[in-house]
C-alpha cells in the first residue's frame, strides 16, 4: 500500500488487574494512581524516542486526566458526571506517572481518559451488550499543528481496569502524518465520505471480555468528516518538518482527501485504504499544491470570535441588510454577502457568540465565488434550538419582496439545494449540489423559522 505506511505499534492490552480493589482513602492522604502510556508512535503531546530508539510516549509535568469509579455508579451501572481530576507533577517526562486526586475517592471498576476535560459524560459499568461504554470522548475538529508532534486536546487516550489503582491507557486516535513541499502553506484539511466520522464526540466502548477499544457514534453527538489544521492560521508550516493529525479509527467508504490551503492535494482510494486504525501512523508523503487544483474544501468555523466587520447583534439595521463581509482562510480573503429580502424592516443575518445565525425567514447569506470554480456541496451544523419547522435552502437569488408571493415562487433554487429540515441541533444538515456555475455567488438561506450554523462547509470543483 504505497499510500501510507504503518509505524511501530505495540500491543499493550488493558487487562484486568488480580489485585484485590484498593480501599477509600482518607481525605487528608491523597488518592493515586499509575498511570502507563501505551508504547506507540501514537498520542501524547510529548513525542519521543525510548532506550530502543522507536516512538513512544511520555506523560509530562502537569498532565491532568478524569477519572470515573463504578462505586459512584447508581442501580445500572450508570454514572453521569466529569468525574474526579487526577493530576501528576514530574521532574521529567515519562512512560509512567502517579496522578494522584486528594478528596474523597473509592476505588472500583475504573474508567480514564487523557486530556481531562470537565463537561460532564456519562459512563456505564453494566456490560450489557459486552462493552462498557464512556460517553463525551472529544476529538477537535480544529487542531493546531506542532512541529515534530500534535494538538495535544486531540491526543485521546483512555484506560479501563476491573480493579486496583494501575491504568493502562491506550490510544484512542489514529495519526496522520505529512510534510509540505513548498513554502506558503497555512493549513488544511483531511477529508473522508460524508458517512464517515473522523472528529467530534464519540462513545469509547471497551469489550468486556477482550478490553479491545473503540469509538462509535452515538445519539445526540455531534460529528465530522473533516479536521481543519493550522499553526495559528497566519504562520507558514515549514518544509522537512513532520506534522501529525489526530483522527477517529474508522472504516473508509468512499477516499481520503487531504487539502493544504483549500486545495486538494491528494487523494486516497478506498481500495488502498480500507480502514483507519487505532494506534497507527499513516504517512501521507510530502505534499504539494498541484497548478490547477481539481477541487478546493473551505470550512468557515463561526464558532470562534466574530471578525472585523461582520454584524454581531439580530436587528442590526432597519431595512434590509446589505453587507459584504470578509473571511480571512489560509492567506486569503472569502468574501459572504448577508442580506434580507428587499422589503425587509430589520436586518437579522449575524455572527453571535454561538454561531452565524439567519434568524427569519427570507433572510441569506451569499457565499464566495471563485474564479475558475462552481460550488457543488455546502454542509453545516445546527447550533439553533430543535424545531423541526426549521428548513433551509440554496437560492440562486434574493427574493425583491415577501408581499404577493410565496417562498417557492420567489426564488429559484439550485438543483440538490431545496429546502430540507434543520431539526435538530448538533445535528449535520448537507446539500450536494448540481448545474451550478464557476466564479457565481449562490445564498444559504432561511426558508423558514429562524437557524444558525456553527460552521459551513463548501466545496469547489475545477471548471475547465
Amino acid at each position: 500500500m504505497k499510500h501510507f505506511i504503518y509505524i511501530f505499534a505495540a500491543a499493550l492490552a488493558v487487562a484486568a488487574c488480580t489485585r484485590e480493589p484498593a480501599p477509600s482513602a482518607p481525605a487528608s492522604e491523597p488518592v493515586v494512581f499509575t498511570a502507563h502510556a501505551e508504547l506507540n508512535p501514537g498520542t501524547k503531546a510529548i513525542l519521543d524516542l525510548n532506550g530502543s530508539s522507536k516512538p513512544q510516549n511520555f506523560w509530562e509535568d502537569g498532565d491532568d486526566i478524569n477519572v470515573f469509579t463504578s462505586a459512584d455508579a447508581d442501580g445500572d451501572g450508570k454514572v453521569t458526571g466529569s468525574g474526579y481530576q487526577f493530576s501528576t507533577t514530574l521532574g521529567a517526562n515519562a512512560t509512567s506517572a502517579e496522578f494522584a486526586y486528594a478528596g474523597a475517592f473509592t476505588v472500583g471498576k475504573t474508567f480514564a481518559i487523557y486530556p481531562y476535560l470537565s463537561h460532564s459524560r456519562g459512563v456505564n459499568y453494566s456490560g450489557s451488550e459486552g462493552t462498557y461504554r464512556m460517553a463525551g470522548v472529544k476529538i477537535p475538529e480544529s487542531q493546531t499543528l506542532v512541529a515534530g508532534s500534535f494538538d495535544r486536546k486531540a491526543g485521546v487516550m483512555i484506560a479501563y481496569a476491573e480493579s486496583g489503582t494501575t491504568l493502562e491507557f491506550k490510544n484512542a486516535v489514529a495519526l496522520l502524518k505529512f510534510q509540505v513541499a513548498e513554502s506558503g502553506i497555512k493549513g488544511g484539511c483531511v477529508m473522508v465520505g460524508q458517512s464517515d466520522a473522523i472528529a467530534g464526540t464519540f462513545r469509547a466502548d471497551v469489550n468486556t471480555s477482550t478490553y479491545d477499544l473503540s469509538l462509535e457514534t452515538y445519539s445526540g453527538a455531534t460529528t465530522y468528516d473533516y479536521v481543519t489544521f493550522t499553526i495559528d492560521g497566519s504562520t507558514n508550516l515549514s518544509t522537512g518538518t513532520d506534522y501529525y493529525v489526530a483522527v477517529r479509527p474508522t472504516t473508509i467508504s468512499s477516499s481520503l482527501k487531504i487539502y493544504l490551503n483549500g486545495n486538494l492535494v491528494k487523494t486516497i482510494s478506498k481500495s488502498s485504504l480500507a480502514a483507519l486504525q487505532r494506534n497507527k501512523i499513516y504517512n501521507l508523503g510530502t505534499l504539494s499544491i498541484p497548478g490547477s487544483p481539481a477541487e478546493k474544501a473551505l470550512v468557515f468555523d463561526f464558532t470562534k470570535p466574530s471578525l472585523t466587520g461582520w454584524p454581531t447583534t439580530d436587528n442590526w439595521d432597519t431595512k434590509a441588510g446589505n453587507r459584504d463581509c470578509t473571511y480571512p482562510l489560509y492567506g486569503t480573503d472569502y468574501t459572504f454577502h448577508l442580506t434580507d429580502v428587499g422589503n425587509a424592516t430589520k436586518a437579522r443575518v449575524f455572527w453571535d457568540a454561538t454561531g452565524l445565525k439567519l434568524n427569519a425567514g427570507w433572510r441569506y447569506v451569499g457565499l464566495p465565488a471563485i474564479t475558475g470554480y462552481k460550488l457543488v456541496s455546502v454542509s453545516g451544523v445546527h447550533c439553533t434550538s430543535d424545531s423541526s419547522k426549521r428548513k433551509a435552502a440554496i437560492s440562486t437569488n434574493v427574493a425583491a419582496t415577501n408581499e404577493g408571493t410565496t417562498m417557492d415562487a420567489a426564488h429559484t433554487f439550485v438543483t440538490g439545494g431545496e429546502a430540507q429540515a434543520w431539526a435538530t441541533k448538533g445535528n449535520t444538515y448537507r446539500y450536494n449540489l448540481s448545474g451550478t456555475a464557476a466564479n457565481t455567488m449562490y445564498y444559504f438561506m432561511c426558508y423558514a423559522t429562524g437557524l444558525g450554523t456553527y460552521n459551513l462547509e463548501l466545496i469547489y470543483e475545477k471548471v475547465d
